[in-house]
């Protein structure tokens, strides 16, 4: 419903042998395409080779937006303006990706606490992010590499080096020559990944990312059992435990309001799109 209201014409989805009944519910819908494998999400460049190919093959010449199912695009005059308009400006300003920074979203409870049942908004049930507090270094691939939020303060507080990136670059006009190196954060030909033009600094957004939910533990443990992320018990004990804190922080959470206060707070950029 959230990407269908920006105006997506029509939804291809990797499904990596799922059991929660998404095969059924994607049935015989005119604007959904599936792909089904049962082949290991890690050794796929963690989804990235079955996306890559399929962006080749369906997407070269398209507007594309590559996303998790749990990750909210937002970018400048998105109350007004579509996915389409978007696009239409990144071609104006000869531009052919939108550069955003991934900001994990969060409730004021208990990560076990925070239910979101099926169809509920989410930006309700976790509505914080962290203002700042994020670190940006120039990477050598010509782009850059952001870290921070929850994830750097809490969860990797004593090894920030590992904190996991929040650079992204979901919204392509794509080529076929394009590739994604790493999921979306960086992409090949290498200067798609530089956020700045010589004219200044183009439009930029934010993915929300809705991942600290109740249903988080059960989550990591069937990824643990695949092995797509946790290599074993221990890691994932020590990420449980991880998982019961409350990630909001009074000097440093703040409610989301709209795309205007991600402007106000330097999150986003508007460039010359006004």
């Amino acid at each position: 419903r959230y990407y269908k209201a920006l105006g997506v014409d029509h939804f291809v989805f990797v499904d990596n042998d799922s059991t929660d009944g998404f095969r059924e519910w994607s049935a015989g819908k005119d604007d959904v395409s599936v792909w089904h494998t049962e082949k290991s999400y890690k050794k796929a460049g963690f989804g990235i080779h079955w996306c890559n190919f399929l962006l080749q093959r369906y997407g070269t010449g398209k507007l594309c937006v590559t996303v998790d199912p749990d990750e909210f695009l937002v970018y400048p005059h998105i109350e007004t303006r579509t996915l389409k308009d978007l696009g239409q400006h990144l071609k104006e300003i000869g531009w052919p990706c939108l550069h955003v920074l991934m900001l994990d979203a969060y409730s004021d409870r208990p990560i076990n606490e925070t239910v979101m049942a099926p169809g509920e908004n989410p930006f309700r049930i976790c509505p914080y992010f962290d203002r700042d507090g994020y670190v940006q270094k120039s990477n050598y691939m010509s782009g850059i590499f952001i870290q921070g939020g929850p994830r750097l303060r809490i969860f990797n507080r004593n090894t920030p080096q590992e904190a996991p990136a929040l650079n992204k670059i979901p919204v392509v006009w794509w080529q076929k020559h394009y590739r994604y190196q790493s999921s979306a954060h960086l992409m090949w030909p290498w200067h798609l990944n530089k956020p700045s033009m010589k004219a200044g600094v183009p439009v930029s957004g934010a993915l929300f990312h809705f991942k600290f939910l109740s249903s988080l533990s059960q989550k990591v443990e069937e990824e643990m059992v695949r092995r797509q992320h946790y290599g074993g018990s221990r890691e994932y004990k020590r990420y449980e435990k991880k998982i019961q804190k409350i990630l909001y922080f009074r000097k440093i959470s703040v409610k989301y309001e709209s795309q205007k206060q991600l402007i106000g707070l330097g999150l986003i950029n508007e460039g010359e799109w006004i």
